[in-house]
């Protein structure tokens, strides 16, 4: 309650006990002993999240879940697991050759598609990725593939059919291929691509070649015979543009399974692969749900700014891991309330501010915060220092 209530300020623990009003009955280490030895757990809470999420939402097709990592800047002498990363957000000239110390959490988040290309994001879980110079003693290292398979393995999701959305960095054939999961995802534009392979030879002894011949995307995208006019509706807006559409082998990083690909150029000219484990998933849903994945960036976006993703004042592992887990299921539960509940749109702490559409998360906490009488305003005033008064000289 207090990391929804909270949602903009800093979770310090005096602040936690104040929006709660757990200073009049708790002692102040509540909020630590919460944190550092409360016996919960952080799979546990996300399982019953995505229950209440199905439950709310009402979905019984397949679920779409979208994986990737986010960068959180921290720096200082005892806070586990920090590395060096690149930081995306810099756009100043020599950014690629410039890191900054943080956390990289890898993150996955459930999609609901309320309308023809109207998408809201739930994120779920995250696991926090430590580089193998900062390992501490008896831990094994674990790649990013391999925690974004243990987020999905840890749903339990059963034999439910699934839809992953990665980026590129994420294809590969631990998650591509798994039962009752689909990817989508896309390729470099230099990507190793095989044609399927041919009958065999009569009389020809060994075994059947995995792949036919090599390809590049630029002689595919050469065979007009192959061009499709595809017709999308992607970031808002319809949009024409003609493809390559064709079943492909990949590389041995990504199986040996046949991909549906589709090429197209981008407005520079450099050609964009996208595919699908799926073969019978069409080439616009595929594109469509692949677009859909950038909500998750803009999840990321509201954690850090206005969640206090990274402003966790604990430095233990378990501690962090839990912060973000509470960030996580605060923003996924004002979301969820956003969009299911009935008449949403009408409700506003200010009378003169009706906005068309469900409100954000930032304008339904402080609705809930008022009607759930929770105290967001008791935040210390600044401590002004003393100038103390000088005499005179005579």
């Amino acid at each position: 309650m207090a990391h929804a209530a909270l949602w903009g300020a800093r979770h310090c623990v005096t602040e936690t006990l104040r929006a709660t009003l757990w200073h009049h009955v708790r002692h102040w280490t509540t909020p630590y002993c919460f944190m550092k030895r409360g016996r919960w757990s952080c799979c546990q809470l996300s399982r019953r999240l995505l229950d209440l999420a199905l439950q709310r939402l009402a979905l019984a097709g397949p679920l779409v879940l979208a994986i990737d990592d986010t960068l959180v800047r921290r720096w200082g002498r005892h806070f586990d697991g920090l590395g060096l990363y690149p930081n995306p957000t810099d756009k100043n000239p020599g950014a690629a050759r410039r890191k900054v110390w943080g956390h990289c959490w890898v993150m996955m988040a459930l999609l609901w598609e309320k309308a023809r290309g109207v998408w809201f994001c739930f994120p779920l879980a995250a696991r926090l990725f430590i580089p193998q110079r900062a390992l501490p003693t008896g831990w094994a290292f674990q790649t990013k593939i391999e925690l974004a398979a243990a987020l999905l393995e840890r749903l339990e999701l059963g034999r439910r059919q699934v839809i992953v959305l990665v980026d590129n960095l994420y294809a590969k054939a631990r998650l591509a291929w798994r039962d009752g999961q689909m990817l989508v995802s896309r390729l470099r534009s230099n990507a190793a691509l095989y044609e399927l392979p041919g009958p065999r030879p009569k009389g020809q002894r060994g075994r059947r070649a995995l792949r036919g011949q090599h390809v590049t995307a630029q002689e595919l995208w050469r065979r007009r015979s192959q061009r499709r006019t595809l017709k999308v509706h992607i970031y808002g807006k319809w949009m024409t543009i003609e493809a390559f559409v064709g079943v492909l082998m990949p590389s041995r990083t990504l199986g040996g399974q046949p991909i549906l690909a589709v090429i197209f150029p981008q407005r520079s000219g450099k050609l964009i692969i996208f595919f699908s484990t799926n073969l019978t998933m069409g080439p616009v849903r595929r594109l469509e749900l692949y677009a859909a994945r950038f909500k998750i960036e803009d999840a990321f976006d509201e954690l850090k700014t206005h969640g206090m993703m990274g402003d966790c004042r604990e430095r233990g592992f378990l501690a962090k891991k839990r912060h973000v887990t509470l960030c996580l299921t605060a923003y996924s539960l004002l979301r969820l309330l956003s969009v299911s509940l009935a008449g949403a749109e009408r409700i506003e702490t200010e009378p003169w501010w009706h906005p068309a559409g469900p409100p954000s998360v930032t304008r339904l906490r402080r609705v809930v915060a008022k009607a759930l009488g929770i105290s967001c305003g008791l935040r210390s005033a600044a401590k002004h220092k003393e100038i103390p008064t000088l005499p005179l000289a005579a």
